[in-house]
């Protein structure tokens, strides 16, 4: 909407002209192939083929128009003067206005002051939004927005920022009230489609919705946060939901000695034998499968009561019967304290 809206206040401009003036795209019009595009250089006149070009610097645009008319170069210059002014208002006014989303998002606005601003760039203050950071973290020579920015499907009301080199910011339109599933599909697909295109991988941390402006802020850091949360209990895993990880957020909480203790109350010296990499991952499967026998069975390849066996090893030698829903809690919760504990007790019970 923006960039049509240039385009016609770009085109009422040189309406007012003395003579006729042309906009050509450099990147798409035919006529700007072959010799004539091998002539252009930004700012300087060039004449070819009865006409008179002149690219405008630091654009696409190309301006032409009849080189008998008296005075041509004189009005293709004034032309170009005019669209470079025009575009660096609409490039600062766009930038004010992302300056003042990403000012908010790292708390360095809020209150009457964000107020003001968001008035001034009419920016709406009362629209439900959540806050998705990408990031990604082998950028080369190019920001991640640059991968970013053609490629993330967009609704009127969204906003994509550029917060640092490896960084960006959707800040979606939530009014419509997408799901997390939906959400979770979103960053799903614009995974595949950057995989596709650039064979760069990302990480997406989505924050909770809010209304107002001065709540985006909690948004981002919730979605910060569940980057920062995910990769510790589940590497395996690209795309981390802040409100999914109520228990890992739980336990990131605990200091680290108490978690050190407790982890070492199930896995220490004792059960160092029993708990080998084939019997963890026997338990994970286990889990994944919702406790169902047949089916971890099924998915490991091995008879059912080989299963029952290992689980029944787990039972005589540590009390948790992991057939048992709140055995199975105990068992995970304590399982899971090792990554927050920083370092393998060997204290024992």
């Amino acid at each position: 909407m923006a960039e049509r809206h240039l385009q016609e206040q770009m085109e009422s401009i040189l309406a007012r002209l003395s003579m006729p003036v042309t906009v050509l795209d450099r990147e798409y019009d035919d006529s700007m192939k072959g010799s004539l595009a091998a002539q252009l250089t930004d700012g300087v006149l060039a004449a070819y083929d009865g006409n008179m070009y002149l690219a405008v610097p630091r654009t696409n645009i190309v301006l032409m128009c009849a080189q008998d008319h008296p005075g041509a170069k004189d009005v293709l210059l004034l032309a170009c003067e005019l669209v470079s002014t025009l575009g660096a208002a609409a490039d600062s006014h766009t930038e004010n206005s992302f300056d003042v989303y990403r000012r908010a998002l790292r708390g360095e606005l809020a209150g009457s002051e964000l107020e003001a601003l968001s008035h001034e760039h009419q920016l709406p203050d009362d629209l439900k939004r959540c806050v998705m950071v990408f990031h990604i973290v082998q950028t080369d020579n190019e920001r991640a927005y640059d991968l970013l920015r053609d490629i993330t499907p967009m609704q009127d009301k969204d906003v994509l920022i550029d917060m640092d080199r490896h960084s960006v910011v959707l800040i979606k339109d939530m009014t419509e009230e997408d799901s997390v599933e939906e959400l979770t599909q979103f960053a799903q697909a614009l995974q595949e489609t950057l995989m596709g295109e650039t064979a760069h991988q990302m990480t997406i941390g989505i924050g909770r919705s809010r209304h107002t402006m001065d709540e985006l802020r909690e948004s981002y850091m919730e979605a910060r946060r569940a980057i920062e949360v995910g990769r510790i209990f589940k590497p395996e895993e690209s795309i981390y939901v802040y409100s999914r990880l109520i228990l890992e957020r739980f336990l990131t909480e605990l200091p680290q000695d108490i978690s050190a203790y407790y982890h070492s109350l199930l896995f220490n010296r004792k059960n160092q034998r029993l708990f080998n990499e084939e019997m963890l991952y026997t338990i994970d499967m286990f889990f994944k499968k919702d406790l169902n026998l047949s089916d971890t069975a099924r998915q490991l390849y091995i008879h059912r009561n080989t299963l029952v066996y290992r689980l029944d090893k787990v039972q005589k030698q540590t009390g948790l019967d992991l057939r048992s829903f709140e055995d199975a809690v105990t068992f995970k919760i304590l399982m899971e304290l090792k990554k927050v504990s920083g370092e393998r007790t060997s204290r024992k019970s």
